[in-house]
């Protein structure tokens, strides 16, 4: 099998490098710059590291996008006249673009004006990245118009230790991945008012129904949610301590500044610019998302996360 390249020296980047491994004996992960190459190699990972482009991508069929989604569009224009033309495109980014409102895999075609002769597809789960790297179990979703493009890539990921399963349902698997960062947000809102258990499971249960037909009305298909792309993702996102947007959502509940969250975290957190995304796309599309929206508003408009709150429990009552 020949090379697969990750760009992105992010955590679940090195992580995905990892797991390709195990299938896979050339996985070359791509750095922004030299010093990353250097300091990533002596942590003796198990994979090739580099910083340029023109040695990495000769020989490869697949690319991996593993930098985060407001990236995504500058990342792939940048190296653009790098990349042969007959890859492979996996996106393992989970978010939508403020700008456009677009998914990653609409991003990647946006840019590179193809429909490709290997194709586009995604990767999205319950996959957070700190206990995969632990070697623990995990499932997830490939997604792919082409059931035999979502064949190899399960080939490429799939252990017994990390399940993958295939889906032609690109829009819902994306779009499940993104917007349930949205509902972690709320639901650390949740815990950081110190509502307890019930009301936030409630919180996620309410939420994600409006999760759903949000995405429905964009094109997904209802199922996707309720799977390990959907249901599965949205339970370990508002529930793991792991949680980067739970974490947020918390923190802002407690009365921290959202600039000032962010500019402590070493990573990021991918909810709060699908906020915006979604906030936008409620305008544009004229597609209700009353709990979304008043967490948006939580977050950039000084609406008092309690109130939000309310607006959940508004929905509550009208048996939404």
């Amino acid at each position: 099998m020949s090379r697969v390249v990750v760009v992105g020296n992010t955590g679940w980047g090195r992580t995905i490098a990892a797991l390709l491994r195990r299938n896979v004996s050339d996985v070359c992960l791509l750095t922004r710059t030299e010093d990353e190459a250097v300091a990533l190699r002596g942590h003796g990972g198990d994979y090739c590291v580099s910083h340029e482009p023109r040695t990495a991508f000769p020989d490869s069929e697949y690319v991996v996008w593993a930098v985060p989604s407001q990236t995504m569009r500058t990342n792939i224009s940048a190296l653009r006249d790098e990349l042969p033309s007959d890859l492979c495109h996996i996106s393992v980014a989970k978010g939508l673009e403020v700008d456009s409102g677009k998914r990653m895999t609409e991003v990647i075609l946006d840019v590179l004006s193809f429909t490709g002769a290997r194709g586009v597809c995604a990767l999205s789960g319950p996959n957070l990245a700190e206990e995969i790297g632990r070697g623990l179990p995990a499932a997830s979703v490939v997604a792919s118009s082409s059931p035999v493009l979502a064949q190899e890539v399960q080939s490429l990921f799939g252990s017994p230790r990390f399940i993958t399963v295939a889906s032609d349902d690109v829009i819902g698997v994306e779009l499940a991945g993104a917007l349930k960062n949205v509902v972690a947000l709320g639901a650390g809102m949740m815990d950081g008012l110190g509502l307890g258990d019930n009301a936030k499971a409630a919180f996620i249960a309410f939420t994600w129904s409006e999760v759903i037909a949000f995405g429905v009305a964009l094109g997904a298909r209802e199922s996707t949610f309720y799977g390990v792309a959907g249901f599965g993702d949205v339970v370990a996102t508002c529930v793991s301590d792991l949680s980067r947007n739970h974490f947020v959502g918390c923190e802002v509940a407690r009365g921290r500044r959202l600039e000032d969250i962010l500019n402590a975290m070493h990573q990021v957190a991918e909810g709060v610019h699908t906020a915006k995304a979604v906030f936008r796309l409620t305008n544009e599309l004229h597609v209700e998302a009353p709990i979304m929206v008043s967490i948006y508003r939580a977050l950039f408009e000084g609406y008092p996360v309690g109130k939000a709150v309310a607006r959940f429990t508004g929905q509550v009552q009208r048996g939404r």
